[in-house]
């Protein structure tokens, strides 16, 4: 399985100390002015050929904060996580009422709840950044200059396609705002460049992102070519690490490290079938925070704060091949995905309802905790567990579900974004 690989040592923080000295001596004003400071790195000394390494690896961390930031809030929004910290801050997400003015709706992939609106932006920024870096470079001046320029495309157009599925808007560099679906677009171009030069690995990861937004999009025909040609077995991860809150799993943290969430009793055991379903399993983690109802369960995929976390695999474009086609197609395809899993029953349907209902559970399933399920429930009008004005965690915390399946455009931007009614 390729990865990209986020190292554990990768750019560390400059711990020089700032130093600050002047003289008065003479009456010299303009050296108080002067200050130097050691810890600072400039973009002069950053940017250029030599660095391109450090520059990759930094586009690779950012991206692993989105993706980080991707899984969890889709999770904790849609039916996969429900909160059981005190913070009153990540209860309206959880309870579907998210808003605006929400003080976490501009938060980073370490800040719980989290926010995708902060770190997407930032690696997208960086992509597109490294993109113009290393166009003005040379092949002498930068080894797999063209592959990298391909690398970048690609891990922008994850960010804007993370961006896209969870904010309901967004704006992309003090732009207008954008709707979910014109920001899918920009990912599709990314996507796009992507395919040139990348090697087989990236070109593989760029059609089945490709694949991904044009299904959304509405572009089936699209989405079915680029679909079909990403070869079995592929799979590509980002490879977090337990070193630094920052570059660690934070499905992990939040659910296991720092039992902040739990996978909810809707969730805990889902079947295929009348079958337990094996790549959903959950346990009891024999912890209660007391501000959730009842133990804290665990999901069993990410164990460990340094667990794989797969952006791009084979069998998603499976499942997107079996949306649109339905019929025998599909049906094949649901009971290939559950062939290495011999506990699960064989599907057998000739009602494309139930084929298109078996291929959403089938989705729930395999590809669960990998930032699908939000958009998911979204963009097929699937059912909302709890229902919408169900009591939320009655005598616990309070209130009722909403129906709200996308975050809206944080204050931040508003207030700060010259091009929105009311911006600075």
């Amino acid at each position: 399985m390729m990865s990209f690989e986020s190292f554990p040592t990768m750019l560390r923080a400059c711990g020089a100390a700032a130093v600050l000295t002047f003289s008065v001596a003479g009456c010299d004003l303009e050296s108080l002015l002067e200050v130097t400071d050691p810890s600072r790195l400039l973009a002069e000394d950053v940017e250029v050929p030599s660095q391109a390494d450090a520059l990759v690896l930094g586009l690779e961390a950012d991206f692993l904060c989105t993706l980080s930031a991707l899984y969890t809030t889709q999770a904790l929004i849609s039916d996969e996580f429900e909160d059981h910290s005190a913070s009153g801050n990540a209860w309206p997400a959880d309870r579907r009422r998210g808003a605006e003015n929400d003080t976490w709706a501009a938060n980073d992939c370490t800040s719980f709840p989290n926010s995708v609106y902060t770190p997407a932006g930032r690696s997208r920024w960086v992509a597109d950044n490294l993109v113009t870096l290393l166009s003005g470079w040379s092949d002498a001046e930068v080894a797999n200059r063209t592959e990298r320029i391909a690398r970048a495309y690609l891990l922008g157009g994850f960010s804007l396609a993370a961006l896209g599925v969870t904010n309901c808007s967004a704006a992309i560099d003090v732009g207008p705002e954008l709707t979910s679906l014109q920001i899918l677009a920009l990912a599709e171009t990314r996507f796009t460049s992507a395919l040139t030069g990348g090697g087989t690995d990236i070109t593989s990861a760029a059609r089945l992102g490709r694949a991904r937004v044009r299904m959304y999009m509405g572009d089936n025909a699209g989405a079915l070519a680029d679909a079909g040609a990403v070869p079995a077995g592929f799979s590509l991860s980002m490879i977090p690490s337990s070193s630094t809150s920052r570059l660690s799993n934070q499905v992990w943290r939040a659910n296991i490290f720092s039992t902040r969430y739990g996978v909810p009793v809707w969730t805990q055991a889902l079947t295929t079938g009348g079958v337990l379903d094996p790549r959903t399993l959950t346990y009891n983690t024999g912890e209660s925070s007391g501000w959730g109802p009842g133990p804290i369960f665990g999901q069993m995929k990410y164990t460990t704060g340094s667990s794989p976390m797969p952006f791009a695999r084979y069998e998603e474009a499976q499942l997107i091949i079996a949306e649109i086609t339905g019929g025998a197609t599909a049906v094949a395809v649901i009971n290939a995905l559950r062939a290495p899993h011999p506990t699960l029953p064989v599907f057998a349907s000739t009602v494309e309802a139930d084929i298109q209902a078996e291929i959403a559970l089938e989705r729930q399933r395999e590809l669960w905790f990998e930032g699908f399920r939000l958009y998911d429930i979204r963009r097929l009008n699937l059912a909302l567990v709890p229902a919408v004005d169900t009591g939320y965690q009655v005598g616990i915390k309070g209130g009722t579900y909403g129906d709200k399946t996308c975050l809206p455009i944080p204050q931040t931007e508003t207030f700060n974004n010259p091009n929105f009614t009311g911006g600075a």
